[in-house]
């Protein structure tokens, strides 16, 4: 009735459920395993992905990619770093500008400068007479811009040339002429440029352009370039007072400040530096602001004129 003992085990073992071999549940999600028994993933087994040569095969195309953007990289640098060699080496000079004439940003209208300018962001001189707190840092400005020009003028005159009475020796571009303080009569640091006495002075100079020479518009007005100060309105004339230059030339029965002609053209000399012209107010009106506007003269393109106020309280 039971059958034979052989078909009672048979049907015993075919009613057996087989035994789930524990796991944790993060082994599904991180290694997909699709097969509870024997711990397969995705198909195959351990063993069986390490005998694959899928892997080995993406490690070497990724060393390869990696390897060849290196390479291009480096090869690309090196490229654009011979480039800028070969442009700051051949093409840009030390010496010589790369736009000059009327293709510099001053083009052949050199304009003025002007000192003290301790704050470039205006060209107010304001102080007071009597508070050296007031003026000491205009007189500073002054004299440090000027001790540029002393350094150079204890030089040994073997490297200059000599410029005396309008004529130069040697007459060679490569030789400059020196200038000396002295020639600013009275704006001299002894006298702390006047600031003290209420009598400021304000030292000019023409923008350095490579290449400029002036081009004198009546050389026998004068063979220089001149400059004159005057209002920028015309009320603001009368509160001047007398103006002095240093140096000056009187023409017509005006007096004019002048830059020597022979301080040019500016060709990126060793010691080079600017003819300089000092404007002195001898009596400006106390407590009233002074606008005051210079201007190259006798030369043509000038350049805008140069305009500044002093206010002496």
């Amino acid at each position: 009735m039971y059958g034979s003992k052989d078909d009672q085990k048979q049907a015993f073992l075919q009613n057996q459920k087989p035994k789930k071999v524990k796991k944790s549940p993060w082994i599904d999600y991180v290694f997909w395993t699709d097969d509870q028994t024997t711990r397969h993933i995705m198909g195959r087994s351990f063993t069986g992905w390490r005998m694959c040569k899928f892997i080995p095969n993406v490690y070497h195309i990724l060393v390869k990619f990696w390897t060849f953007h290196f390479v291009l990289y480096v090869i690309m640098l090196t490229i654009m770093t011979g480039l800028l060699i070969i442009i700051y080496q051949l093409i840009i000079s030390n010496d010589v500008p790369y736009l000059t004439g009327m293709n510099s940003p001053l083009a052949l209208s050199p304009g003025l400068g002007m000192r003290p300018r301790i704050d470039f962001r205006t060209a107010l001189i304001a102080y007071e007479a009597s508070d050296p707190q007031t003026y000491m840092p205009y007189v500073q400005n002054i004299r440090t811009f000027v001790y540029l020009y002393e350094e150079v003028n204890i030089k040994p005159q073997d490297g200059f040339a000599t410029c005396e009475q309008n004529v130069k020796s040697p007459d060679n571009m490569d030789l400059v002429c020196k200038f000396y303080p002295v020639e600013m009569g009275l704006c001299v640091k002894e006298n702390n440029y006047g600031y003290d006495r209420s009598q400021p002075c304000v030292v000019l100079k023409i923008n350095k352009v490579y290449g400029w020479l002036p081009d004198i518009v009546n050389s026998s007005l004068s063979p220089n370039p001149l400059v004159r100060c005057r209002g920028q309105n015309p009320q603001d004339l009368e509160n001047f007072g007398v103006v002095h230059y240093y140096p000056n030339v009187t023409v017509d029965g005006v007096v004019y400040g002048y830059f020597s002609n022979l301080y040019f053209p500016y060709l990126v000399q060793v010691a080079y530096r600017s003819p300089l012209v000092a404007v002195q107010f001898m009596s400006p009106k106390r407590h009233v602001l002074l606008m005051v506007r210079c201007e190259l003269l006798n030369i043509r393109h000038p350049g805008e004129p140069l305009d500044f106020e002093i206010l002496v309280d």
